[in-house]
């Protein structure tokens, strides 16, 4: 037996599908979460030492199938001085933020827990986490030249985009700016300028590696 429309009933399923219809592109899958099956042995792309875990509330419970990688800048705007992984570790937790990486001049820090064939899902780019691995470069206003970043900081990270899309699969097309991934338009990292050059060093440095080392996997 049908029931007649009462007039809240119709409001309520007209607001469902506008909810409905607002939903943001691309849809995520269904995530695994970590306690649904093992993951395996986690895998490390910096030394041990330089592997420090964020504080559990500042990412998801959840396992991902990277499928690209998306750079940042962490926005430190307290000096140079101060453009350091370590600063954007302390930020992130702060903020109760994360990416599954940070960078600076000098070495690159492992955030969290990653796996063969998945990554512990951040919380770095509202949309898009569910594919993505996400790297913060300590910095801001690249595209600057006064707050252009160290080459090292960029070799760096370079290397480490590098051994990610081989580990991982990730297709040159699908490593990416921020602002390429920000539907509300509101992101300019880690600039536009930047990304340029940073495509450029990535494809003239892959070019160099021979189908071997590209096949390497990273130690641990």
């Amino acid at each position: 037996m049908s029931v007649p429309w009462s007039r809240r009933r119709f409001l309520r399923a007209a607001a469902c599908l506008g909810a409905a219809a607002a939903l943001p592109a691309p849809l995520r899958p269904k995530a695994a979460r970590p306690d649904a099956a093992p993951p395996g042995e986690r895998v490390y792309f910096t030394p041990l030492a330089d592997y420090r875990e964020l504080p559990a509330d500042c990412y998801a419970d959840t396992l991902i199938r990277p499928g690209e990688i998306i750079l940042h800048w962490d926005g430190n705007r307290n000096g140079r001085e101060l453009w350091k992984a370590a600063v954007t570790y302390e930020t992130l937790a702060y903020l109760r933020q994360s990416a599954h990486f940070a960078v600076d001049d000098r070495r690159g820090l492992q955030m969290l827990p990653l796996y063969r064939g998945l990554a512990q899902e951040s919380y770095g780019a509202k949309g898009y986490n569910w594919i993505a691995l996400n790297v913060e470069l300590a910095g801001r206003d690249f595209d600057q030249p006064e707050f252009a970043p160290a080459e090292s900081q960029v070799r760096l990270t370079v290397r480490l985009v590098s051994q990610l899309m081989d580990f991982y699969d990730i297709p040159f097309a699908k490593v990416v700016g921020h602002y390429e991934r920000d539907d509300r338009g509101l992101k300019r990292d880690p600039g536009l300028a930047f990304m340029a050059r940073f495509r450029e060093q990535l494809a003239a440095y892959r070019a160099t590696l021979s189908p071997l080392k590209r096949q390497l996997l990273p130690d641990g």
